[in-house]
């Protein structure tokens, strides 16, 4: 009776332990865990698309270069050598080498300055006077002008005025107005000292290029600027001549065909 009740309660025990663990397991396949979840989710999220077109990302440098305008151009283009000339002590231009070995940029230079010292120079011989003159001893011409004594040693003659005028023109293109301004009598040298105003709208003058050359002589085109304002109401103008160089034997310049242009 014993050992049949034993049986009965071993058996019931089997089965009971038997019946907890399938509930255990069906809880687990039907409710998977919150940490299984997670993973899954996170696993199709990084997932590419299949569906969706392949892009490659790719970095490029760029480089942007502001054009360059004509006056950055000039700028930026090596200048001339302006050691390759200079004026000497009377205004005409000397060049440390033949000027026939220069490119046209330094004789374009060169020639501005040349003009530039023409004007003062050719100013100073026929509007006043560069020499030192005696009021009290004149002489009259047939105007009644009265020319005055130059006291300068070395001027005793014509020649004296011109040889000094062409240390800055050349011979070629002596100017007619000095024979007008000075008179040669009794040994002496006398000018008229016949100043006057410059002209009041006259602004600049410059170079512009050269028209053609020979062996000893450039000629350059000249441009003179005008502020207008000696015409009521005109804006301002220009104007355009030829000016020329004589090339000395010694490589030398010298002011040739010329206009004062004030």
């Amino acid at each position: 009776m014993k050992k049949t009740l034993i049986a009965v309660i071993t058996l019931t025990a089997v089965l009971s332990i038997a019946s907890c663990g399938k509930k255990s397991d069906s809880s687990d396949t039907s409710k998977p865990s919150v940490e299984t979840t997670t993973e899954a989710t996170q696993a199709i999220t990084n997932q590419p698309d299949p569906l969706s077109p392949k892009t490659e990302t790719t970095t490029t440098k760029t480089t942007t270069t502001a054009p360059i305008t004509t006056t950055e151009a000039a700028t930026q283009s090596p200048a001339p050598d302006e050691g390759a000339f200079s004026l000497d002590d009377n205004g005409a231009v000397v060049f440390e080498d033949e000027s026939a070995q220069q490119d046209d940029r330094v004789l374009i230079m060169a020639a501005q300055a040349l003009f530039e010292s023409a004007c003062t120079t050719h100013w100073n011989y026929t509007v006043g006077c560069p020499y030192t003159l005696n009021y009290d001893d004149f002489i009259e011409n047939n105007f009644s002008w009265k020319f005055y004594r130059i006291t300068n040693e070395g001027i005793s003659s014509f020649d004296d005025v011109t040889a000094d005028y062409c240390k800055v023109f050349s011979d070629r293109y002596i100017s007619n107005e000095l024979s007008s301004l000075y008179i040669e009598q009794n040994g002496a040298v006398y000018a008229l000292d016949a100043a006057r105003g410059m002209d009041l709208y006259y602004s600049e003058s410059k170079i512009k290029g050269i028209e053609s050359r020979s062996d000893d002589e450039i000629f350059f085109t000249v441009e003179h600027f005008f502020d207008g304002t000696d015409f009521d109401g005109s804006a301002p103008y220009s104007t355009t001549e030829t000016f020329s160089v004589v090339i000395n034997e010694d490589g030398s310049w010298r002011a040739g065909k010329f206009r004062l242009p004030y």
